[in-house]
């Protein structure tokens, strides 16, 4: 399991880590994933220089913040025109597989939820159904059972993390912290499986595990 540590102020941006996620290789996600927390530190230090304060570069904070930017100045160029083309794949072809992915996730807890444990691949199993809906809606890139297989295989392992994020936008009155929810459905998913099988749904190997650092 690779675990990915998520400290407060990334907090703001977790929709542009579920972007990130919507790269296709585990190497590929962790890089965007590391331009994301690039550009949120390197923000957060250049905020420290806006505007019309007076600031004391004798302050061991802020010489040290802007030691930081100095010294990342090269890479968070890198890391804004990596994730430029994070962005141009996701709005091109990876949203709609990621979406379909976070669909499969979401009747495969249903399906825990209410005890039936349903199969991914059997006849009428859980694909099946996302497939029969897809014909329905006539929603493209859904519509073959092959295709299905293949986004679920590639975004299984991250999919609980968009899901946790549509919890806690239909479900703001219970205010839930949004990688709370999110290891919890990655837990449900690694801990159970289809009926009559004794693999669980989701590989806990092939997940990613996000951990929220606080820094206080």
């Amino acid at each position: 399991m690779i675990e990915v540590a998520i400290y407060e102020p990334e907090l703001l941006c977790v929709e542009m880590l579920r972007v990130a996620l919507s790269e296709e290789t585990l190497e590929a996600r962790l890089r965007a994933i590391e331009n994301v927390k690039y550009d949120v530190r390197t923000s957060a230090a250049e905020s420290l220089f806006s505007g019309d304060r007076q600031i004391n570069l004798n302050d061991p904070r802020y010489s040290a913040s802007l030691l930081q930017v100095a010294k990342t100045s090269r890479r968070s160029h890198d890391a804004g025109f990596e994730a430029a083309q994070t962005i141009q794949r996701y709005e091109k072809k990876n949203e709609r597989k990621l979406n379909v992915a976070e669909q499969i996730g979401n009747l495969v807890v249903l399906s825990i939820l209410d005890k039936k444990f349903a199969g991914l691949h059997t006849e009428t199993g859980i694909l099946q159904q996302v497939e029969t809906s897809a014909r329905q809606h006539k929603i493209g890139g859904a519509k073959d059972k092959d295709v299905l297989r293949k986004i679920w295989r590639t975004y299984r392992g991250v999919v609980h993390l968009g899901m946790a994020l549509d919890f806690c936008e239909d479900n703001p009155q219970d205010d839930i912290n949004v990688l709370y929810m999110a290891e919890e459905f990655r837990r449900v998913l690694s801990e159970n499986g289809p009926k009559g099988t004794t693999n669980p749904y989701v590989n806990p190997d092939d997940q990613m595990k996000f951990l929220y650092i606080s820094m206080t």
